[in-house]
């Protein structure tokens, strides 16, 4: 494994910020210390609830700006916007993980690694919450655009830049999981995977 390892015990005693930090320091480095600790289905499962929770607060600017769209932001269309997002990011959100993590850790034994989903459900978990600074810094960033339209250009690119850098995270984390040494091999797949899912997607709506 890259990057070295970590004695067992040492993830656990590590807090949520320090965690997310040295994720995003050496992604390699900090999912071999997990595995090195023991993987287990509860600490992926609150990884990802935390994740989850991140992101539906860092969706609540959208959610008032679409009830403003509908009819104002105050009363019953913001009341609706926010459960709608609660309900996506709480509910939804989590089948998807698991659901994606498990095609990802399918499409990942193609290419040689082994049985077991859970190293990919816990390197895809800890991706989600080490990601969360940048949605909720995203999302201050767009309150700022409703005040300053101007900057929308900016944001735009500090997005693209965020979903980069995320991307470089997971894939390093989740060539560390699967046993994989070339992260470079996985940023090449994800990156097709994100074009080919953003192209059918734009085809759909297209279609609309």
């Amino acid at each position: 494994m890259a990057e070295g390892s970590a004695a067992p015990g040492g993830v656990a005693r590590r807090g949520i910020v320090d965690g997310i930090v040295r994720t995003w320091a050496a992604p390699r480095r900090a999912m071999a210390e997990r595995m090195a600790a023991g993987l287990t289905e509860s600490r992926a499962l609150a990884d990802l609830m935390l994740a989850c929770g991140l992101l539906f607060v860092a969706s609540l600017p959208g959610a008032r700006r679409e009830a403003a769209a509908l009819a104002g932001a105050t009363g019953e269309p913001m009341v609706a916007a926010v459960a709608a997002h609660a309900f996506a990011w709480i509910a939804v959100a989590p089948l998807a993980a698991y659901g994606g993590a498990a095609l990802i850790h399918l499409v990942a034994r193609v290419f040689g690694a082994p049985a077991g989903f859970l190293p990919a459900r816990t390197a895809l978990f800890a991706a989600m919450l080490a990601g969360t600074p940048i949605a909720l810094g995203m999302a201050l960033l767009n309150v700022l655009v409703d005040a300053v339209p101007g900057l929308l250009p900016v944001v735009g690119l500090l997005g693209y830049a965020g979903l980069a850098g995320w991307i470089w995270l997971f894939s390093a984390s989740l060539a560390e999981a699967e046993g994989f040494r070339a992260t470079s091999r996985v940023i090449a797949v994800m990156l097709v995977v994100v074009v080919g899912v953003s192209a059918v997607v734009a085809l759909v709506a297209g279609g609309i």
